[in-house]
């Protein structure tokens, strides 16, 4: 054991604030597209105050399944539906589709502390209600979104499908990694178990907001087809663009 669970969380926060600043910074310059960076910056963010908390010892409370990292849970509470509402705005879903895969995600976690929180079957089965409904959100995020993401130019499908793909799979080893630490079956020690989750934490959150960073392009080109949207919906006048179906005329 190199460091111990202290040392891993100060990495983390460092880690976080470190990958907000891009976001910051693009807030800043482009006003125009602040819900997109405002979004980002707030998972990064969130994250760091988390990993803060967890560094300082605040926020664990003794429960009968072990020790509860409330910070730890509360920023998966509010940075995973930030994740799943920034590939929703890439993708421009719908509203209902948003909302539905957000409420499935809040189980998940849900099930997860109540999971950790108690002990024996009751454990295991909100373990098991936890993991079903995540792979319902890997439904909605698979099938589901790239529905609306195909409507989309070619570099925002792109990026969308990149950050989508990085979302699936880091999400996937969560669960991993509950049941290989105390948690579960007790394999990780509780500096392995916190050095496992600042990695997952940093790649999933940072290495995120990093990607969505370099496609900023592909903001742009979104915002310039609301702006297009906008003033067709205004002018019925204005001829259609070749992703609208124009029909033929007898």
């Amino acid at each position: 054991m190199l460091v111990d669970v202290t040392l891993w969380a100060w990495i983390g926060a460092t880690g976080m604030l470190a990958g907000t600043l891009p976001s910051l910074w693009l807030w800043y310059r482009r006003p125009s597209e602040a819900t997109y960076y405002a979004t980002l910056a707030g998972v990064t963010g969130i994250a760091a105050v988390a990993y803060v908390l967890m560094a300082v010892d605040v926020g664990n409370v003794a429960t009968p399944g072990g020790t509860l990292p409330t910070a730890r849970y509360v920023d998966w509470l509010l940075t995973t539906p930030l994740l799943i509402a920034y590939l929703a705005l890439l993708a421009r879903t719908d509203r209902r589709t948003l909302a539905a895969l957000i409420a499935v995600d809040v189980v998940v976690i849900a099930g997860g502390i109540v999971a950790v929180t108690t002990t024996g079957t009751v454990s295991w089965v909100a373990f098991a209600v936890a993991f079903f409904a995540y792979l319902g959100l890997v439904y909605g995020l698979l099938v589901n979104l790239p529905r609306s993401a195909a409507q989309q130019v070619d570099r925002v499908r792109a990026v969308f499908y990149t950050l989508r793909n990085i979302t699936v799979v880091l999400w996937t080893l969560y669960p991993i990694a509950w049941l290989l630490a105390p948690t579960g079956f007790g394999l990780l020690t509780p500096a392995t178990e916190m050095l496992v989750f600042v990695y997952l934490d940093l790649v999933s959150k940072v290495g995120f907001a990093i990607v969505a960073v370099a496609g900023a392009d592909s903001i742009a080109r979104l915002e310039e087809d609301l702006e297009r949207d906008s003033g067709r919906e205004a002018d019925p006048d204005v001829a259609p663009t070749s992703r609208e179906v124009v029909e033929p005329t007898e």
